[in-house]
């Protein structure tokens, strides 16, 4: 079994953590790697606010196996960018700029008329505002926003109002009445904090957010080397990464259209500052990024009997808060009101406010999706609290 280890900022001792039960992370995590469940990992835990472990197991590289992951690899985060797009709707709050009750139509003109003005932005935050599902839900019934944005371009062209153009889907459902993925919702809340603040709003985020947790190797626009020497997760970031070097300066419709619903490109060594400040209350370093009433507000259970048919669920009671997965797993050794966010399944920011415990961890599939590796990854790395 062979570990690189990263930077490390105390023992597991002086945190609270048995360092023997890293022994059983590394080893749980190889013996993914050798069932050729993923094919690499790079994890970091923090714990009272200090890191107490960084490793990378195996490959970066979806085919190439001798292509070493690294503790500071770099990697799209994928929908882990929702998170970091629900707190800046909380910077907003907290600056008087809106609430979390307010009606979208207040602040975008497309959603004035029904069925759209009854949307809120709690509705965009929880994935109840019925808008164009992902997330194969059995009766998914039409073509989607990113579709309809597509069509109108051939015959707008740059002169495309793409919030109108997506919102040509409908809703599938009435707003608060069914949990539904839904990219697009968040996509709107860019639009929103653009909308507000007068900057872009992945802007916005890297300066408000990334900047003052000095998150350097965070960004929206990598570069093709920073590309290439990150996860290779699959054959279309492959063809992602060769299309980027092959970009030429001609503009699009979808330079308007916001990337907060998982354009972020970062790597642990990064997102566990982010999960510490969260674990915190919002300082981080001595410096607050954030007041703790607007944690609270982020982690509280907001959905109550609402269903989820997602990726083949059928769930009478998703829990969820305004930006953030709340739901504890059936024998989760994780404390009652931890949260949680994933990014394509690859990857998962874990918080436990009660242990003031961070997992930031990056675990590319080697085929699909595996509930057991999944469910299972916490409670490994939770066993060693003392």
């Amino acid at each position: 079994m062979k570990v690189i280890q990263g930077t490390r900022e105390c023992a597991p001792s002086e945190v609270g953590y048995d360092e023997t039960r890293l022994d059983a992370v590394n080893g749980f995590f190889q013996c993914m790697i050798d069932n050729k469940v993923i094919y690499g990992v790079s994890y970091r835990l923090a714990r009272n606010g200090k890191v107490f472990a960084s490793a990378a197991l195996g490959s970066r590289h979806y085919k190439k196996s001798d292509v070493l992951l690294k503790p500071e690899t770099n990697f799209r985060i994928a929908s882990q960018t929702k998170m970091f797009a629900a707190f800046a709707i909380q910077l907003l709050v907290e600056d008087g700029l809106l609430s979390v009750e307010d009606k979208v139509a207040d602040y975008l003109p497309q959603f004035d008329s029904a069925p759209y003005n009854e949307i809120t932005i709690t509705h965009l935050l929880t994935h109840t505002s019925g808008l164009s599902p992902e997330g194969s839900i059995p009766d998914k019934y039409r073509t989607g926003a990113w579709e309809f944005i597509e069509e109108q371009a051939k015959i707008d062209g740059l002169n495309t109002d793409w919030l109108a153009a997506g919102l040509k889907c409908g809703l599938r459902r009435p707003p608060g009445t069914e949990w539904q993925y839904c990219s697009f919702g968040t996509v709107i809340l860019g639009a929103v904090i653009t909308k507000l603040t007068g900057i872009n709003c992945e802007r916005f985020i890297l300066d408000r957010i990334c900047k003052p947790l000095r998150m350097d190797s965070t960004t929206f626009d990598p570069s093709y080397e920073a590309l290439n020497n990150g996860v290779i997760f699959d054959k279309y970031t492959e063809d992602e990464i060769k299309n980027t070097k092959k970009k030429n300066n001609e503009k699009s419709v979808w330079d308007d259209v916001p990337r907060v619903g998982g354009g972020l490109y970062s790597n642990t060594a990064d997102l566990i500052r982010f999960g510490i400040m969260m674990s915190q209350w919002g300082q981080y370093d001595g410096v607050r990024i954030i007041g703790r009433k607007a944690i609270e507000s982020m982690i509280e259970q907001r959905l109550f009997n609402i269903p989820n048919f997602c990726w083949g669920a059928n769930d009478n009671d998703r829990r969820y808060g305004l930006g953030v997965d709340l739901r504890r797993f059936p024998g989760s050794l994780t404390s009652v009101g931890t949260y949680f966010h994933e990014g394509a399944g690859h990857s998962v920011m874990i918080i436990d406010p009660v242990e003031k415990m961070v997992c930031s961890c990056v675990y590319p599939w080697v085929k699909d999706w595996d509930a057991a590796c999944n469910g299972r990854l916490s409670n490994v790395i939770w066993s060693g609290l003392i």
